[in-house]
């Protein structure tokens, strides 16, 4: 005779013919993986958890993740940051002066030869007192990273002929940039002169996030749980592919996180370097890449990119805009809702870590997408934010679609989110019965006051879990044991569980009648 097997849960969801696992987690705390500068380029991903803005700088010192995550802290949520290796460094256009310098002075610039330059910035220049390079007192300038929006303090360039925007080039110091401004001695610089060039920061490959991920899973913050996932970084069709299979995973270990991944912005204006790429170009190939993505229900793809002020001060002390994918806006909106409600719930208001500049923005180049304006992301499936007339200004979420199979019953994030909770709630309650002796009658069937008794056991786990929470999760929930299962025989309960999601108004309709009567 065989050994009898090791104990387990087995929870299967059914989603119309198709079958997934899940988990419940924690919704304040959110899972971010990406590139930092500290360790960035080691092969052993990364692990801190902390609601500090500072202690995170501190530890990871910069770059993307740091950012996204100094974001989530500030807003009093826990972010919990795992670190991928840089795959590829962060790079620079060439900067060019604009037409109406005066002076002669040239910029070059030299990245950090380990991680490249550390974020994306588009970089301003500005002289402010005129001189000549190299030669005591020298010129002034102020700098800005967001594209001339913000600016810091006026520094003075003495006898120097380089600066190192924010920190030490080549020192893992908070509030550097990698980037070394170079100008040809002797030239000069007049009030005015103007220079700008971008950047983009370092990357990760696909194996670097599975790595990271693969970090998080044999973690105890991975037996915690967590309420979101964010994976930092602009994806493609292949990465999104292969996120799905990193998360699905992790069904051995009953940890199964939907992540929040970012969808490439558009091309720049020609004066940043870029191709200055038109919006609908930049809306079609975005519908593309979800057009080929049809079975990953555990991604929630976000389109669009806004001016987001930095957790952090910069270079001169300046406080600046970065523009940043509305997934990082999204992703700290879900550590601040219920797991079952929508980012999109327009009373909680427009999202404030997009900065909106009514007079400024439609003039500087960039796209701004607006669903409600220019639709064709939403009905992709591809999450982005829009305006409400009448609400102020400020962007809000349209919906948090997920890459799911068109016939899926999973058709959003916070869908999702309660099937995890209901999942992890019967994995929790389930764990308490594995080996445990169970009274059967002669055919093989569970006994009648043994199953109803079980059965009651789970019901009150997943109502308190789901609906004696606040906010509530859903509507109802309930729990059925098998009475015909042949027990004694398979050593298998089955057990089955219904859950009536809340249900969500996607239109209010008005009907408004005007009394003439008396006129």
């Amino acid at each position: 005779m065989s050994a009898p097997p090791i104990g387990n849960v087995q929870i299967t969801v059914v989603d119309n013919g198709a079958n997934a696992a899940l988990s419940v987690p924690l919704a304040q705390i959110q899972l971010k993986i990406g590139c930092a500068i500290s360790a960035g380029s080691a092969a052993t991903p990364t692990i801190i958890a902390t609601s500090s803005p500072s202690a995170l700088q501190s530890a990871l010192i910069g770059g993307p993740l740091v950012e996204a995550g100094g974001l989530v802290c500030e807003a009093g949520g826990v972010c919990l940051a795992v670190t991928c290796p840089i795959a590829t460094k962060g790079t620079a256009t060439a900067p060019t002066a604009a037409g109406t310098n005066v002076g002669n002075a040239t910029i070059t610039t030299t990245l950090d030869s380990n991680f490249g330059a550390w974020d994306t910035y588009f970089v301003e220049i500005v002289c402010t007192t005129a001189g000549t390079i190299g030669t005591a007192p020298g010129p002034s300038i102020q700098i800005s990273l967001d594209a001339g929006r913000n600016f810091g303090s006026p520094i003075s360039l003495g006898n120097a002929v380089t600066y190192d925007v924010g920190a030490t080039l080549g020192a893992q110091t908070p509030g550097g940039t990698g980037i070394r401004l170079t100008f040809t001695s002797s030239q000069t610089m007049s009030v005015g002169d103007t220079w700008r060039f971008s950047t983009t920061g370092p990357a990760w490959n696909d194996a670097g996030v599975q790595a990271a991920y693969q970090k998080y899973l044999a973690s105890q913050y991975a037996v915690a749980g967590v309420g979101s996932t964010h994976i930092v970084g602009t994806a493609g069709s292949s990465d999104i592919t292969n996120f799905q299979t990193y998360l699905q995973a992790g069904v051995a270990g009953y940890v199964f996180p939907r992540a929040m991944v970012e969808l490439r912005d558009a091309s720049p204006p020609a004066l940043w370097g870029g191709s200055g790429e038109a919006e609908a170009t930049w809306i079609a190939a975005l519908q593309t890449v979800a057009s080929g993505l049809t079975a990953q229900q555990r991604i929630c793809a976000g389109g669009g990119n806004y001016n987001t002020p930095s957790p952090y001060p910069g270079v001169g002390g300046g406080t600046f805009s970065y523009r940043r994918p509305g997934t990082w806006s999204q992703a700290v909106r879900r550590t601040q809702i219920g797991l079952a409600t929508r980012a999109s719930q327009v009373i909680d208001g427009a999202y404030s870590t997009i900065a909106v500049n009514p007079a400024s923005d439609p003039l500087d180049g960039f796209i701004y997408h607006d669903e409600r304006v220019t639709p064709g992301l939403n009905t992709a499936r591809i999450a982005t934010l829009q305006t409400w007339p009448g609400q102020g200004e400020g962007f809000f979420q349209c919906q948090e679609p997920l890459l799911s199979p068109t016939n899926s019953q999973y058709t959003e994030l916070v869908i999702g989110n309660v099937v995890d909770a209901a999942c992890d709630i019967a994995y929790a309650t389930g764990v308490q019965i594995v080996n445990s002796s169970s009274v059967c009658q002669a055919n093989g069937t569970l006994d009648a006051t043994y199953r109803n008794n079980l059965q009651a056991k789970i019901q009150r786990a997943l109502q308190q879990g789901l609906i004696a929470v606040q906010p509530q999760l859903a509507s109802s929930v309930v729990a059925a044991v098998s009475a015909s299962a042949n027990v004694l025989a398979t050593g298998i309960i089955p057990v089955t569980i219904t859950v009536t999601p809340l249900g969500y108004a996607n239109e209010i309709s008005f009907t408004i009648n005007l009394n003439t009567a008396g006129l």
